[in-house]
């Protein structure tokens, strides 16, 4: 028997799940406005409620009703056909996002390179699919030395490789900004590629 519990962010992404869970708790977290967990041990899932009752005492009533109707909305659409299941749209979104911006790296694929990212068999979907992660590791094959300066002086802002123990050349980018942003995003991105191809 499993029990749902609200609790403390930890960030997710798109992701096969590719195995039995072999722990006790399974966390996720939905749109960035709530996060909760599957707790297999009752006194676990207890402990976790109680924490969350004194955590959240200065959290409204009327925010934990929004985010309580939220979940149940969730799992309606994958309940009901009639419904635009809630993770598939998900899904569908953030693999037109991976391929946009594949496409726009590829027309400058000396410059820029992006991981490719292997099929995995997700035992949720029953099917194989490519992982679109929340972020994208993006990667300067050019002279630049620092890929953050460089797309910040084209209002492009991201984190530097350096902030993870990685590689100043190499930055990290939000894949989960709003529609208009990320069209914005790869507009800039392309006047970069033009100016590069214009050198």
């Amino acid at each position: 028997m499993s029990c749902i519990i609200k609790c403390s962010p930890i960030p997710s992404a798109s992701f096969p799940i590719s195995e039995t869970a072999e722990n006790n708790i399974n966390w996720d977290t939905i749109i960035n406005l709530d996060h909760w967990a599957l707790v297999r041990d009752k006194e676990v899932a207890r402990k976790m409620t109680k924490f969350m009752e004194i955590s959240t005492i200065g959290v409204s009533k009327e925010a934990q009703l929004r985010a309580a109707k939220i979940l149940g909305m969730i799992c309606d659409s994958c309940l009901d056909p009639t419904l635009d299941n809630f993770f598939e749209y998900n899904k569908s979104v953030m693999i037109e996002r991976w391929q946009r911006l594949r496409q726009v790296v590829k027309a400058n694929d000396y410059f820029f390179t992006l991981p490719k990212y292997p099929l995995q068999y997700c035992l949720f979907t029953r099917s194989f699919y490519e992982t679109h992660p929340a972020f994208a590791w993006l990667m300067c094959k050019g002279s630049e030395d620092d890929l953050e300066k460089l797309l910040k002086g084209h209002n492009i802002l991201t984190r530097s490789g350096k902030k993870f123990g990685s590689n100043p050349k190499c930055v990290r980018l939000s894949m989960l900004s709003r529609d208009e942003d990320f069209n914005i995003f790869l507009q800039r991105l392309m006047v970069i590629q033009r100016v590069t191809n214009a050198n």
